[in-house]
């Protein structure tokens, strides 16, 4: 019985394997074709430059946020790092 049960497993191991396997390589091959595509290429560079101005743009907004902390921090303390 328990050579029965690990045959059983070994067989469904490498099937499922086999199976995986074969999904990952048509989704490999889906994502190549896609991205081979020149309108895909062109929607995924566009892509690229949005996020990255976005980002630059929190980045710059972040940046003036904690400036205006520190100054208020500096203002609360007298400058001095002592409260005023």
């Amino acid at each position: 019985m328990k050579l029965r049960t690990a045959l059983a497993f070994a067989a469904g191991y490498v099937l499922g394997a086999r199976a995986g396997r074969d999904r990952y390589e048509q989704i490999r091959r889906a994502y190549r074709r896609a991205t081979s595509n020149e309108h895909v290429r062109k929607v995924i560079d566009q892509s690229k430059d949005a996020v990255d101005s976005g980002t630059a743009q929190v980045r710059g907004a972040v940046a003036d946020q904690l400036l205006n902390a520190s100054d208020a921090i500096r203002e609360r303390v007298g400058g001095n790092g002592h409260p005023g």
